[in-house]
């Protein structure tokens, strides 16, 4: 079911949309929040920030990624994120507010995060991406979630975040439960959602700094499986 052919990525969707099976709503492992992250090297496609008025050096890389059927006519977009801190002197603010889903067209009357536990505060934002308006999407509160309709059993999938700072020089890499960020997004019923998606960012206040379109995404896998 992985792939990195970017002809058929919308294909891909279909088939992980159709082994959507029971969702998480909590970590089953936890790690401290201020436990130091191990260091790694760049790998894969990786988008470094650009030139930008906050003198932040860093790059972000999605290690994986899926969407899936979710809740009130929406879909859930899951990924998993590597960031690297570019900086020799300065911690960088990787909390979750600071990455947001952009996408091109949205209906904000008909988002509605994960409803279950810790509320989503943060708001979807309009900003420009290369001089054209798009929208900012936070993902759903860290291990919010929902039961999918008539089956109570069944769970729609959860952020398990954990990032707060990051070391000079040093990697946030994820793992199982740790470095995923859900986004709900509602469906344009006329376009798949990878059609909307202009990429994943790293913002700072409304500005975007960094930005990874799906063709540099990583491996398209089962969302129950990070």
């Amino acid at each position: 079911m992985l792939s990195r052919n970017v002809l058929v990525l919308c294909a891909l969707t279909i088939v992980c949309c159709l082994s959507l099976g029971a969702g998480v709503a909590v970590a089953e492992e936890a790690r401290s929040p201020t436990q130091a992250p191990p260091i790694a090297k760049a790998s894969g496609f990786v988008c470094p920030t650009g030139r930008n008025p906050y003198d932040i050096h860093a790059w972000i890389h999605v290690t994986k990624w899926c969407i899936v059927p979710g809740v009130r006519d929406q879909v859930q977009v899951k990924l998993q994120m590597k960031i690297h801190n570019g900086s020799n002197t300065r911690d960088l603010d990787i909390s979750q507010d600071q990455f947001r889903l952009i996408v091109r067209r949205f209906d904000s009357a008909h988002w509605t995060p994960a409803r279950i536990g810790s509320p989503t505060v943060a708001q979807p934002i309009h900003t420009t991406y290369r001089g054209t308006g798009v929208w900012a999407i936070p993902s759903d509160a860290e291990e919010a979630y929902d039961t999918i309709p008539h089956e109570p059993n069944n769970l729609t999938f959860a952020t398990h975040w954990y990032g707060t700072t990051l070391a000079p020089g040093a990697t946030f890499v994820p793992h199982f439960h740790y470095g995923d960020l859900v986004f709900y997004l509602p469906r344009l019923h006329h376009l798949s959602p990878l059609q909307d998606i202009v990429g994943i960012a790293f913002m700072h206040d409304s500005d975007i700094i960094a930005l990874c379109e799906p063709h540099v995404w990583g491996e398209h896998a089962y969302a129950g499986t990070f």
